[in-house]
């Protein structure tokens, strides 16, 4: 077997390991991540994004969803999909975690600002 067939299938084996820990550890970025076959690798880039934004937030600095989605697309090849982008942000805020960026990113959205502000008790 060549190693190009040997890396392939190494790959193969470990996106289906992480798929199925999604499944058993059931959130709604899970639900996301499963729906929308990201790999592990993508997952911890997102993460790093969302840590990314969270100190923007924190240091009071400007953050735009457009540039938000941008480096989602960039991430998961998911050019235009602005969905993808949404539903990750809020998806993560409904788990609780970083759960300041979705208000940021898309709390001045006319669909979003009920259930924001419903969970926020206001």
């Amino acid at each position: 077997m060549s190693d190009d067939k040997l890396r392939f299938l190494e790959e193969k084996v470990q996106h289906l390991e992480f798929k199925l820990d999604l499944m058993f550890h059931d959130s709604n970025i899970n639900r996301v991540l499963y729906e929308y076959d990201i790999t592990k690798t993508q997952y911890n880039e997102i993460m790093n994004l969302m840590d990314y934004f969270r100190d923007k937030i924190n240091q009071k600095k400007e953050i735009s969803n457009a540039e938000y989605e941008s480096e989602i697309y960039k991430i998961t090849g998911n050019e235009g999909d602005y969905h993808l982008a949404e539903y990750i942000a809020k998806a993560f805020w409904e788990d609780e975690r970083w759960d300041e960026v979705f208000p940021a990113l898309y709390g001045n959205f006319p669909k979003y600002r009920h259930i924001i502000s419903e969970k926020d008790g206001i």
